[in-house]
């Protein structure tokens, strides 16, 4: 069915339809003015039927692709122009025999484009008469031409449209390659001073990394993740930075949604990993760092706040945050706001988006 539907908007299937209409039309053309048998009537009407779709085939196959779409203007004109008073040539001089053959045979009931043909073969009246269904033809021709155009516009407008998605898509997928290096050589980072400590905490955290690893290799090439998936990875993260820590008073963090929404992944983490590399700088017997993770409502909530130390480097200048805008403006043009702020000793972002 799927390969069915796909057939049903080819080019081919469209002309094919096109012609089956055009043919019934001319089959249902009034065939009951004499008692002429009515295989007369379906004999003329294929031939007329079939000279017109020779001179479409001729149009659209040959001079269109040879001469008007390498933008050979004048040639095709010249030839179109000579197509359609030829075709319209062997139109006059077939009716005329048809009207000596079938005196009382209407043009009318066996053709989609006519105009009055007479017996006489004199020469000033062929001239008129072929005049008169060249206007005919040429109308036709030009209606062809017009659907061309069109049709060459619509695939223009396609390309450029695949062209940019293909840009965007690779613009993201470096985006979130960014992403790794970046949270690697910080947790390594960390790690190293778990192990310069000697500590019982080293082993554990080098098993979190491969967990969120595997998570970012695999799960978060998609482009869409479910908030479960999310949110579990969140709680890893946030448990493998824990470990590092002698005390996690003060540390508050909220993960929550209505429904289990699906979401492009790690949009949280540039947020998160500065709340922890800044905010927890400081020796101190009790941090005071918050951050919070929520969508209600399709509306997704990242914030957090944390006491840094004055003189140290601050958030704006980091590789994750920087990514984070340029992934939302991207996925989320005009639906998405970020606000930081610092104040007395406090840094705190909000990132809201709106999904749907």
């Amino acid at each position: 069915m799927k390969q069915f539907s796909k057939w049903l908007g080819s080019r081919l299937a469209r002309n094919i339809i096109f012609w089956l209409v055009v043919f019934l039309f001319v089959m249902e053309l009034n065939n009951n003015t004499h008692s002429y048998d009515k295989s007369v009537y379906f004999f003329l009407k294929v031939i007329t039927t079939s000279l017109l779709l020779l001179l479409t085939v001729i149009n659209n196959f040959v001079l269109i692709p040879r001469t008007l779409a390498k933008k050979r203007y004048w040639t095709y004109g010249v030839l179109a122009i000579l197509l359609v008073f030829l075709f319209a040539v062997i139109y006059v001089l077939f009716f005329k025999q048809v009207q000596i053959v079938y005196p009382y045979m209407n043009v009318y009931d066996v053709s989609l484009l006519t105009s009055p043909v007479g017996s006489s073969y004199s020469l000033s009246e062929i001239l008129f008469e072929v005049q008169s269904f060249a206007m005919g033809l040429g109308i036709w021709v030009a209606a062809f031409i017009m659907a061309w155009y069109m049709n060459a516009y619509n695939e223009k407008e396609r390309q450029v449209t695949l062209a940019l998605q293909k840009q965007t898509e690779t613009e993201l997928s470096l985006l979130r390659n960014q992403i790794s290096p970046h949270f690697l050589f910080n947790t390594l980072n960390n790690i190293y001073g778990l192990a310069l400590k000697k500590s019982d905490a080293a082993p554990e955290s080098i098993l979190k990394l491969s967990e969120l690893m595997r998570y970012m290799l695999y799960e978060s090439n998609e482009k869409t993740v479910f908030f479960s998936q999310e949110k579990t990875i969140i709680h890893a993260y946030i448990n493998m930075e824990l470990l590092r820590l002698q005390n996690a008073d003060g540390i508050t963090y909220n993960i929550e949604s209505d429904r289990d929404y699906s979401l492009p992944p790690l949009l949280w983490l540039p947020v998160l990993e500065n709340v922890f590399k800044h905010g927890t700088r400081m020796i101190t017997d009790k941090y005071q760092v918050d951050f919070n993770f929520s969508i209600i409502n399709n509306k997704l909530l990242i914030s957090s706040s944390n006491t840094y130390k004055e003189g140290l480097a601050t958030h704006e200048g980091g590789v994750g945050l920087s990514n984070l805008r340029k992934r939302l403006s991207i996925l989320y043009p005009d639906k998405h706001s970020i606000v930081d702020d610092k104040t007395n000793g406090t840094y705190s972002i909000t990132v809201n988006v709106q999904l749907a």
